[in-house]
């Protein structure tokens, strides 16, 4: 090959080069729990006529936290209460005469409640009832015990995410009824209700599904215009190109 045609041959190469930038997402979760707790009372309720009613309110109040926007972008939340329950109830009845059989009857029930403090909503609610009746020669008596689960998660549908996002915090109010109820007891009787074993425990969890990623910056791209000394280099490449062919037509 003749030394002058391969160094006379050159190729010039044009490439525009943009500005990108790529992020990775990492999706995350944390979370917050508080306990509560309700200890056993006892509720009476005496009569000697029917109709009475005896009833017990107990309030605790327990605080989660809020999502701490520095983190990254709220996803998701949930909220949901792990819990159990016990309740007693029994029912007494006693002829004071002597005139006719002994009846009684009534019933025992606990109702539970959690709500959002801040906004004030109540989210779940649960009931519990047991009856219990009597009916014997002079007295009577009669009783159950339950217990049980009461773990929900709360329908968070009508909230918005922003709601849940700052440094204040999240409070919960945990509310229990107990109602001591005798519906009936017989005309020459003295009659009891009682509502017992009714503790409630349990906690309360809050979880935030969010992104940790940081928000793109989006910056403006410069396209650079080539310098004349970039323009006279890529000229004398293709005049080289253009010799080397003409040599080559030449020498055919």
């Amino acid at each position: 090959m003749n030394i002058k045609q391969t160094l006379l041959k050159t190729s010039a190469i044009l490439a525009l080069c943009a500005f990108s930038s790529t992020s990775s997402a990492t999706i995350l979760s944390i979370g917050d729990m508080a306990s509560f707790s309700f200890s056993s009372q006892d509720l009476f309720d005496y009569s000697a006529a029917e109709g009475a009613r005896t009833e017990r309110r107990d309030v605790q109040t327990v605080t989660l936290d809020r999502f701490d926007g520095s983190l990254g972008r709220l996803l998701d939340v949930e909220i949901w209460l792990e819990s159990e329950w016990s309740l007693g109830s029994a029912v007494r009845s006693y002829d004071t005469r002597f005139r006719a059989s002994a009846t009684g009857a009534g019933r025992s029930i606990s109702r539970q409640a959690v709500r959002l403090v801040d906004p004030n909503r109540e989210v779940e609610i649960n009931r519990e009832v047991i009856r219990n009746n009597c009916r014997d020669l002079l007295s009577c008596s009669e009783g159950s015990l339950e217990s049980g689960d009461f773990s929900e998660a709360f329908d968070l549908s009508s909230f918005g995410l922003e709601e849940f996002v700052g440094s204040n915090s999240l409070d919960l109010r945990i509310v229990r009824n107990l109602v001591a109820d005798l519906t009936r007891c017989g005309r020459y009787d003295s009659c009891a209700q009682r509502n017992k074993y009714n503790a409630w425990s349990g906690n309360v969890y809050v979880s935030y599904l969010y992104d940790d990623s940081p928000e793109q910056e989006y910056e403006e791209v410069e396209v650079n215009v080539p310098e004349p000394s970039t323009l006279v280099l890529l000229g004398m490449g293709l005049l080289g190109v253009g010799a080397s062919r003409l040599y080559r037509k030449k020498n055919v």
